[in-house]
C-alpha cells in the first residue's frame, strides 16, 4: 500500500521544530485539506470522477484502506447527484479522524516517532529523505519531489502533479517557498495545475471552503464565567482541603467545564473534565504554557528550567532525549536487578514490628528508580528527599506555605540530601563510564556535552536529580494506596496472588510482565483513578481562546482539573466505588476521550508512564508472591492528606510474614 495524500500533506504541514501541526492552520482548514486529500486519492484510484455538475462513483470496490474506504462507502450509499463541493464538506466532517489515522499510520510505518504527550518527531527513516510503504518499497520525500518538479522542466509524475496542486490549494506551498520563489515559479505552477484533470473541479472547491468557515457563536466575556459559592472571607478554602478531584467534579456537574473558585485571597480560573483534557491535548500548545510556579520549582531543584517548565523546541528535544531511558524496555532489560532490589526491601519488612507503608514504599521505589535510571546501588534518605520535594511543591506550586518555609532547618537538611544524591549520581557515572547499562542520566549528560546551551552544567543537578525522585509521589503513593485497597479486599488480593504465583512459576518473570498481570494492572489503574496523584495542573494563557462558550483571556492563570473526569458518574458509574472491572474490554469506561488521565495530558504528559505502570504492577505482584500482609491495626481506615496530590498518612502500617517458611529472600 502506497503512502496516501493525507499522510504526505500532513508531513508537509507538520511543524518539525515543535512536533505538532502549526496553530496557524485552523481546525476547519485542516479538515478541508484532509477531505481534499482523500477525494484526490479516490480519483487517483479511479473510484470516483467529477465535473462541474456532480461527483460520480466509478467503482465501489473497497481499497482495504482505512483512510479512503469510509468516504468511498459514503459516496456509494449517498445521493448520486451531488457535486465535489458537497462531498468535500461531507468528508471534512471526518477531518479529525482522517488526520489522526494518517498520523498513526506514519508512526506505524516508521516515518514518524511519537511520545505519550502526542509530540511527533522525524525518525531516522525520515531523515534519510525516503519513506517506507506498506508493500515494502520506498518513496522519496514529498518536499524533495515537489522542489525537483518546480525547479525543472521535466514532466512530473501524475501523483506529484496532484500533490503540488493540493499543496497549492491548501496554502502549504506558500510555506515551502519564499515570496521571491513563488513569484518566479508562478507560470510553472499554473502549467502543472493544467495537468491535473480531477483537480480542475476539486481544487477550486478546496480554496472556496477554506474561506467558508462558519463564524463561531459570540463568546461570553470572562466576567460571566460562573463562580463557586463559598463562605465569606474563606471562599471554598475549606472544601478544597479534601480531594481536589472530587471537589472539581462536583463543581463541573453544577456549573459546567469552566468556573471560578475563590480560596482566601486566591482566585482560580478552572477548566475541568474531559473537555479540559481534550483542549489540552489538541490546542494546549498554542494557547497555554507552564506558569511561573514551575520556574520557582526549577530554581529550588537546582536548575533554571526542569523539563516540566520548558516549552517549545527545547522541551521537544529534552523529551526526545529522555524517552528511551524512561521506557518500560529499560526495566525489562534489567529485570534481575529490579527483582533483587524489590525482594531485598521486602525482606527488610520481616524484621518484626509494623511497617510504615508510605515510607517503606518510598524507599523501595527510590531504590528501584535509582538503580534503573542512574545505576545507583543504594539511595539513602528517601524520607528526606520526599520532605524536600513535598515542601518545594507546597511552596512554589500549591502556594500553601510561605517562602520562609523553605528555610526551616529540616527543609535545609532535606535539600542537602538532594544535593548529595546528585553528587553520588555523578560519582557513579564517572566510575562506570563506558561500562554497564546506559541510563537516562547517561543520555542527559551526553546531551549536555553535545549542546551545553540546551542543558547547561548549572542545570544538571535539577534535571538529573529530579528524575530519580520523581517516582516518590506517583509510584510510591500509588503502591501505598493499592496495598491498602488490596488488604480491604481479600477476594481481589487472592486473584492477584494467583496471578503473581503464575508469573513467578518459572523463576524470573519474562518481559513484558503486564500481559500476564491483567487483574493486577486493572487494580493499579483503578487505584490511580480513585486516588488521582496529579489532580490538576496550573497553566498560563498565552493566546486567548474560547472554551465552553466563554473567552479565556491571554495572561490568565488557569487550573486544568483533569482529575475531575475520574469522578463523573456519566463516565464512571458510581465513581466512589472501587471497581476494577471498569477496565475490561466489555466495559472499557476509561476509553472515552479525556476521561482517564492518571499521568497528565498534552505536551507535558508523563514521559515515564509506561515505566511507572510496569513498575507498579510488577512490584505489587512481587509483594503478593513473597509475603502475606496484615493491616495494623486490623480494620484500619486510611487517612489521606490532600493537597497538590493525595498522600497516605504514616498511620497506614502493616505486618509482613513470608508465605513459604522455607523461602528466604536473596541478599541485597
Amino acid at each position: 500500500m502506497t503512502i496516501r495524500f493525507a499522510e504526505e500533506i500532513l508531513l508537509l504541514i507538520l511543524d518539525e521544530e515543535h512536533g505538532d501541526l502549526p496553530q496557524s492552520y485552523s481546525e476547519h482548514l485542516l479538515d478541508i485539506v484532509a477531505a481534499g486529500a482523500v477525494l484526490m486519492d479516490l480519483a487517483q484510484e479511479r473510484r470516483i470522477d467529477t465535473d462541474l455538475e456532480q461527483l460520480v462513483l466509478v467503482d465501489p470496490t473497497p481499497l482495504e484502506d482505512e483512510l479512503l474506504d469510509p468516504t468511498l462507502a459514503d459516496i456509494a450509499s449517498g445521493p448520486g447527484d451531488r457535486n465535489a463541493d458537497y462531498w468535500l464538506v461531507r468528508t471534512a466532517e471526518r477531518g479529525r479522524e482522517i488526520r489522526e489515522r494518517a498520523l498513526a499510520r506514519l508512526v506505524e510505518n516508521g516515518v514518524l516517532e511519537t511520545d505519550a504527550g502526542g509530540i511527533f518527531f522525524s525518525s531516522a527513516v525520515t531523515r534519510s529523505r525516503r519513506y517506507p510503504t506498506r508493500d515494502g518499497s520506498q518513496i522519496e520525500e514529498a518536499r524533495l519531489r515537489i522542489m525537483r518538479v518546480l525547479f525543472s522542466d521535466e514532466i512530473p509524475d501524475p501523483r506529484d502533479v496532484v500533490l503540488i496542486c493540493l499543496s497549492d490549494a491548501s496554502g502549504v506551498l506558500g510555506r515551502l517557498l519564499t515570496p521571491q520563489e513563488r513569484s518566479r515559479l508562478r507560470e510553472r505552477i499554473e502549467q502543472i495545475r493544467k495537468l491535473d484533470l480531477i483537480g480542475r473541479f476539486l481544487l477550486p472547491a478546496i480554496r472556496q471552503k477554506q474561506l467558508a468557515a462558519e463564524a463561531p457563536p459570540a463568546a461570553r466575556p470572562p466576567s460571566e464565567i460562573p463562580e463557586v459559592k463559598g463562605l465569606p472571607l474563606l471562599g471554598s478554602a475549606l472544601s478544597m482541603t479534601g480531594d481536589l478531584s472530587v471537589f472539581f467534579a462536583r463543581q463541573y456537574q453544577e456549573l459546567g467545564p469552566v468556573f471560578r473558585v475563590r480560596a482566601l485571597n486566591r482566585r482560580l480560573l478552572v477548566l475541568a473534565g474531559p473537555e479540559a483534557v481534550q483542549f489540552l491535548q489538541r490546542q494546549g500548545k498554542g494557547h497555554l504554557r507552564t506558569g511561573n510556579e514551575w520556574m520557582g520549582f526549577s530554581w529550588q531543584m537546582g536548575a533554571s528550567k526542569v523539563i516540566i517548565a520548558q516549552e517549545g523546541p527545547a522541551h521537544v528535544r529534552m523529551r526526545k532525549t529522555m524517552a528511551p531511558g524512561l521506557s518500560p524496555q529499560c526495566l525489562h532489560e534489567r529485570m534481575p536487578e529490579f527483582m533483587r532490589i524489590t525482594r531485598s526491601e521486602i525482606d527488610g519488612w520481616l524484621q518484626g514490628g509494623p511497617v510504615v507503608g508510605r515510607s517503606a514504599l518510598q524507599r523501595l521505589v527510590t531504590r528501584q528508580s535509582g538503580a534503573l535510571l542512574a545505576n545507583l546501588d543504594t539511595v539513602d534518605g528517601s524520607d528526606e528527599l520526599d520532605r524536600f520535594l513535598n515542601t518545594v511543591l507546597d511552596v512554589e506550586v500549591a502556594k500553601r506555605r510561605p517562602k520562609w518555609w523553605l528555610k526551616l532547618p529540616r527543609v535545609s537538611r532535606a535539600r542537602e540530601s538532594y544535593r548529595a544524591l546528585f553528587k553520588e549520581i555523578m560519582a557513579v557515572h564517572e566510575r562506570r563510564k563506558g561500562a554497564g547499562a546506559s541510563t537516562v542520566v547517561d543520555d542527559l549528560l551526553d546531551l549536555h556535552r553535545r549542546d551545553p546551551r540546551l542543558l547547561p552544567e548549572e542545570d544538571l543537578p535539577g534535571v538529573v536529580g529530579s528524575i530519580v525522585i520523581a517516582a516518590l509521589h506517583t509510584g510510591a503513593f500509588t503502591l501505598a494506596f493499592a496495598l491498602y485497597e488490596a488488604l480491604k479486599r481479600p477476594r481481589l488480593l487472592n486473584m492477584m496472588r494467583t496471578e503473581a504465583d503464575a508469573l513467578f512459576d518459572g523463576g524470573m518473570p519474562a518481559a513484558p510482565p503486564l500481559s500476564r498481570l491483567d487483574v493486577t494492572n486493572r487494580f493499579a489503574m483503578e487505584t490511580m483513578r480513585v486516588y488521582s496523584i496529579t489532580p490538576a495542573v496550573m497553566r498560563r494563557v498565552t493566546n486567548s481562546f474560547v472554551f465552553a462558550g466563554h473567552t479565556i483571556p491571554a495572561g490568565a492563570d488557569v487550573v486544568i482539573a483533569y482529575g475531575a473526569a475520574h469522578h463523573l458518574p456519566e463516565h464512571f458509574p458510581d465513581p466512589q466505588r472501587f471497581d476494577i472491572d471498569r477496565y475490561t474490554p466489555k466495559r472499557a469506561e476509561h476509553r472515552a476521550a479525556g476521561v482517564y488521565v492518571p499521568f497528565s495530558a498534552g505536551a507535558h504528559s508523563c514521559l515515564g508512564r509506561g515505566f511507572a505502570q510496569t513498575q507498579i504492577a510488577l512490584t505489587l505482584a512481587t509483594i503478593f508472591h513473597e509475603v502475606d500482609l496484615e493491616m495494623r491495626p486490623p480494620g484500619y481506615r486510611l487517612k489521606v492528606s490532600y493537597g497538590l496530590s493525595p498522600r497516605p498518612a504514616d498511620s497506614f502500617r502493616f505486618i509482613a510474614r513470608r508465605r513459604r517458611a522455607g523461602d528466604t529472600a536473596p541478599a541485597a
